[in-house]
């Protein structure tokens, strides 16, 4: 498509430079083509070989680079599904034990964890806010970005511990 556009400019700028330029402009290319039927059918090939090669990339295109499912057209379907391995497997081996769910006290252990990070993260907070200038807006608008993210992990993890331990009363 591009050597027939290529071409297209050549013949608009070899019939003049305001046709040159011309073709710049919106309908300019449709312009030209009507009003010089004998210069452009050059270009017009090279554009119609391009549509059968654009489309067959489409379709033939591997499915990492099209993030699309085009590519499941051509490959054959099995009716058995297929288990989810971990992230550090590969597909050819085997898992030999069967990943359990966390039991209550693991589970209070990381939720402890989370919130001592978010202490921590709190006092972080507290000595950014104090270095901050007033004028200083994109710093306070990251800090905002900031701080909203911290409020958000800090509502998680106490429904999480609230869930754990049971609500005080």
């Amino acid at each position: 498509m591009l050597i027939g556009r290529i071409l297209l400019i050549g013949a608009a700028f070899g019939v003049s430079v305001w046709w040159g330029l011309g073709i710049f402009l919106p309908f300019g290319p449709l312009l030209f083509r009507l009003s010089y039927l004998d210069l452009a059918p050059v270009s017009r090939t090279f554009r119609l070989v391009a549509l059968p090669c654009i489309l067959a990339y489409f379709v033939l295109r591997p499915a990492s680079l099209s993030g699309s499912h085009f590519d499941q057209f051509f490959k054959h379907k099995s009716d058995k599904p297929v288990a989810s391995a971990p992230a550090n497997h590969f597909g050819l081996e085997r898992i030999s034990k069967a990943i359990a769910a966390p039991t209550l006290d693991e589970r209070r252990a990381a939720n402890a964890k989370e919130l001592r990070r978010l202490i921590e993260w709190s006092e972080a907070l507290h000595l950014k806010k104090r270095d901050l200038l007033r004028s200083d807006v994109q710093g306070n608008l990251a800090y905002n970005a900031e701080v909203a993210e911290y409020n958000a992990a800090l509502t998680k993890a106490t429904a999480e511990k609230n869930a754990l331990w049971g609500e005080k009363k």
